[in-house]
């Protein structure tokens, strides 16, 4: 499932892929200030909650 959330500025892309790889994230991006990556469906709210908790998106 490929999902995309607006993220905050001054961000790692190589941080956000270390975070997202416990939920099975893969191919993490940034395009047009929105992060853009691939995740088990299952593991959606997880990994958002983990990405929000951290700081990485708004």
């Amino acid at each position: 499932m490929n999902v995309n959330y607006p993220i905050k500025e001054n961000v790692d892309v190589k941080e956000i892929k270390t975070a997202l790889k416990p939920f099975g994230g893969r191919c993490a991006k940034i395009v047009e200030g929105k992060l853009e990556y691939q995740v088990k469906e299952e593991n959606e709210n997880a990994a958002y909650a983990c990405l929000k908790d951290k700081g990485y998106i708004n």
